[in-house]
């Protein structure tokens, strides 16, 4: 959909009345025509367009001039036209092909793959239900406690010879609070990876594990998971958008439980796909205001134990983007601060008035 979502970028490049029609905020100066460069990303690119990515959907329209709007690549040149009064992107490729040279290019992403990868390439988020189904490690021959490249380790369950699985020790454990007929508690820990193996030999219903790859030392009781699929094979195509107006979240923490966070890096919001949050979901960052106390004329911020009559408006420290969504979680990394952000921060659907 990388394409499609250029569409929506470009066509904020529109005449001012219709800007103000679609309540856009664009860029001064945006190009007539913009040529995609080797390591741009989507987020990249609309900055030279729009700067309220979650507004991209409202600006897309078929056309006849897009053959495939599903991708884009570095060298193409996107250019804005008017059909009938109204704005269209026509795409010019540029593939340049020799003789003893096959050029092979790789589709922009919407953010860097860096920020995505560690968290679409596997399961980091596991509910304590699931973890109780994983492989977990038995431990070592000659009863090591602390297990190294090289070793090998013997594992719970029957693998397939030569499989390479990777192994994590559950982390942080976030929680939230349903209301769903009746009020229950769900939980779902962070998993931190801590080595990779190979598959050696299975016997009585054990694996035997070669340790191939060593981030800490592996211990008994740690979890497997099969390796995650190459990131040339992974479906990194969804697109910023707005998620639906009754949405409110807020951050439950980061992976390796630091409690002030930085642009780049990635969270996890009390919000799921059965909350109706979906990968793209775009959600501006809220710090709460301070409450006030006292009677007219004496008025105080509130103090341990005060009973507070006013809460003050809340404060804009910046947006994240939802890059994978679990039943009751989601993961997003944080695309813009202007401030450290804690646990507790909301996380809200962007005003639609730019």
């Amino acid at each position: 959909m990388w394409l499609r979502v250029m569409i929506l970028v470009l066509a904020g490049l529109t005449a001012s009345a219709w800007a103000t029609a679609q309540q856009l905020k664009l860029i001064e100066g945006a190009p007539e025509v913009y040529t995609v460069k080797k390591g741009d990303t989507l987020w990249d690119i609309s900055a030279h367009f729009l700067s309220n990515p979650w507004l991209w959907p409202e600006l897309w329209q078929v056309n006849d001039y897009i053959k495939n709007p599903h991708l884009i690549y570095p060298g193409d040149q996107l250019h804005l036209i008017w059909v009938d009064g109204q704005p269209r992107l026509s795409l010019k490729k540029r593939v340049h092909l020799s003789p003893q040279a096959r050029v092979i290019r790789a589709p922009i992403t919407t953010l860097q793959s860096s920020l995505m990868m560690p968290y679409l390439a596997q399961d980091k988020l596991m509910t304590p239900q699931h973890l109780e189904r994983l492989p977990r490690v038995l431990g070592e021959s000659n009863a090591r406690d602390f297990m190294t490249q090289g070793d090998t380790v013997w594992v719970d369950s029957e693998l397939e010879t030569g499989d390479e699985w990777w192994i994590y020790r559950p982390d942080m454990v976030f929680e939230r609070d349903l209301e769903d007929g009746e009020s229950r508690e769900v939980k779902v820990m962070t998993m931190k990876e801590i080595a990779r193996g190979t598959v050696a030999g299975t016997e009585d219903k054990m694996s035997a594990l070669t340790l191939t790859t060593l981030g800490y030392e592996v211990r008994q009781n740690d979890v497997l998971l099969p390796a995650p699929l190459p990131s040339e094979q992974l479906n990194l195509s969804f697109s910023p958008s707005e998620p639906p107006a009754d949405l409110n979240a807020k951050i439950l923490g980061h992976f390796s439980g630091i409690n002030f966070i930085a642009t780049h890096e990635t969270v996890v919001i009390d919000h799921g796909h059965l909350d109706g949050v979906a990968a793209g979901h775009v959600f501006q960052l809220f710090r709460a205001g301070v409450d006030v106390v006292g009677r007219k004329g004496d008025y105080e911020y509130q103090k341990l134990g005060s009973q507070k009559n006013f809460t003050l408006h809340q404060i804009p420290v910046g947006e994240i983007v939802v890059i994978r969504p679990y039943e009751h979680f989601s993961i997003a990394v944080i695309t813009k601060s202007s401030e450290p952000v804690a646990p507790g921060t909301l996380a809200l659907p962007p005003k639609t008035n730019g």
